[in-house]
């Protein structure tokens, strides 16, 4: 019996560009894990930002402290003596208003950090916000991909189930027609055999 060829019906060839997503999945979750480590280091500048400005703060208000604590030395100074006041009272002020330019400079660069920081603090929320949106395409093209590529796989089940079956039952068909030819000869065998025996008795008679 020839043996035939079992074509698989009803099965599409799977679309490759359909089953992988248009860029790879691990490049998108390097850009994912690139994208969470730069709000990080953000973060971390803008704490270190604000950590900077709150010591500027205390070191403005802590001059500020001292030129009043200077200053009323000084005023006390003038009242025991009378002559040096003028002049004490001079380089008092001279060194308060020093310190007050001190004061000052130190609130300014103070406002700078604190403006640095904030503006850290936006590219960290920014970088946060492109991760989380990278996180979720990344994982709902992971999920299609797999949606699809269990689709195709069913199907494939489905077809090597029906081309098992086919083979099974042409196999049975094989070996049902194998079965009748061997009968078949045995009993072409048989039947041949007493023919050769009837022959020679009428011979011998």
């Amino acid at each position: 019996m020839t043996s035939e060829n079992v074509e698989l019906t009803g099965v599409e060839k799977p679309d490759k560009s359909s089953q992988m997503p248009t860029r790879p999945i691990p490049q998108i979750l390097k850009e994912v894990e690139n994208n969470i480590k730069e709000a990080v280091e953000a973060a971390r500048r803008a704490e270190e930002a604000a950590k900077s400005a709150k010591q500027a703060a205390a070191t403005a208000a802590k001059s500020s402290e001292d030129a009043a604590k200077r200053s009323q030395e000084t005023r006390k100074a003038g009242e025991k003596v009378i002559q040096n006041a003028t002049q004490a009272a001079g380089e008092a002020a001279a060194k308060a208003e020093e310190m007050a330019k001190e004061a000052n400079k130190a609130v300014q660069d103070a406002e700078s950090k604190a403006q640095d920081a904030e503006k850290e603090a936006r590219i960290a929320a920014q970088a946060y916000k492109r991760a989380i949106a990278a996180a979720r395409e990344a994982a709902e093209t992971a999920t299609k991909t797999s949606e699809e590529v269990a689709i195709k796989a069913k199907e494939a089940v489905q077809a090597a189930t029906t081309a098992a079956d086919q083979a099974t039952k042409r196999a049975e068909e094989a070996g049902a027609a194998g079965r009748e030819a061997v009968a078949l000869k045995v009993m072409l065998q048989k039947s041949g055999v007493a023919t050769k025996t009837d022959s020679s008795r009428e011979s011998g008679s």
